[in-house]
């Protein structure tokens, strides 16, 4: 088994690709611009935000791909193991197991093992022993045949924003309901393009960027109605609409009752 660690902070695309008679599992701090990568004679996965998500490609298989990294330093953990030596020395019955190849998968359980041993193997004033390393390593990789006995694979479907795509862009349209939110903001905090960012929004949420924020607003303005006895004006402000008319009207016709009379109402 082999343990790798590699930062990298690149200005401009790369290309690379991996073949080997070892399996390889690796763990990506990444983010992109654009990219894309493939299991050889299979289609390309594009890839964005990759943070907390992780490849695993059997041997005797050969990925390939491209990427053009956003302006960050990058990282990623690889561990490459011989399951035939594994099962040698650990009585592990890896021959059970039909290896598949998984590209931008997440696991919460491999996700901690693999970013831990990402941790060991970057402390360079305090380096790990040896041994140590190994074991984490040895750990991720049965954890990565107990995924693939289970088929317990959560893959990030092609086209949608990733987990980590979604929790930042929720978080920001929350903590920014009361101000103007653009679909530039938007896209620059899922590190997209305008495009691709509509289009894996609504293949993510069903609905568009700027349905969702309104949607959110209202849910917003429905709550404070009830819950307080702030005025119209003040809510509207609140929930980041420019006036009380426009809000009266959107709220109207996503509730299909004016303000006033839905707080009466409640």
């Amino acid at each position: 088994m082999s343990v790798q660690y590699s930062r990298l902070q690149l200005p401009t695309e790369y290309e690379f690709r991996w073949e080997g008679e070892s399996h390889y599992l690796a763990y990506h701090d990444l983010v992109l611009q654009d990219g894309e990568m493939e299991v050889l004679g299979e289609r390309p996965i594009q890839g964005r935000d990759l943070r907390d998500q992780m490849t695993y490609v059997p041997q005797g298989q050969t990925i390939t791909g491209w990427a053009k990294p956003a302006d960050r330093l990058n990282a990623f953990t690889v561990v490459c193991f011989d399951p035939t030596t594994m099962e040698e020395e650990l009585q592990v019955e890896f021959g059970t197991v039909e290896p598949r190849p998984h590209i931008y998968f997440q696991d919460q359980e491999l996700g901690t093992t693999m970013r831990k041993l990402g941790r060991l193997m970057a402390d360079l004033e305090r380096p790990a022993a040896k041994v140590y390393a190994e074991a984490v390593g040895l750990t991720a990789a049965l954890e990565m045949v107990r995924l693939q006995s289970e088929n317990a694979l959560r893959v990030v479907k092609p086209g949608e924003l990733s987990q980590s795509q979604r929790r930042l862009v929720l978080d920001y349209i929350e903590a920014n309901l009361a101000s103007d939110i653009g679909l530039d903001d938007l896209a620059a905090v899922a590190v997209m393009t305008r495009f691709h960012f509509s289009r894996a929004f609504k293949a993510t949420f069903g609905e568009p960027p700027y349905k969702f924020v309104i949607r959110r607003r209202i849910e917003r303005a429905r709550k404070m109605l009830a819950e307080t006895r702030l005025s119209v004006a003040d809510i509207a402000a609140a929930c980041g609409f420019s006036n009380g008319s426009q809000f009266t009207r959107t709220f109207r016709d996503t509730v299909g009752v004016p303000p006033l009379l839905f707080r009466k109402s409640v």
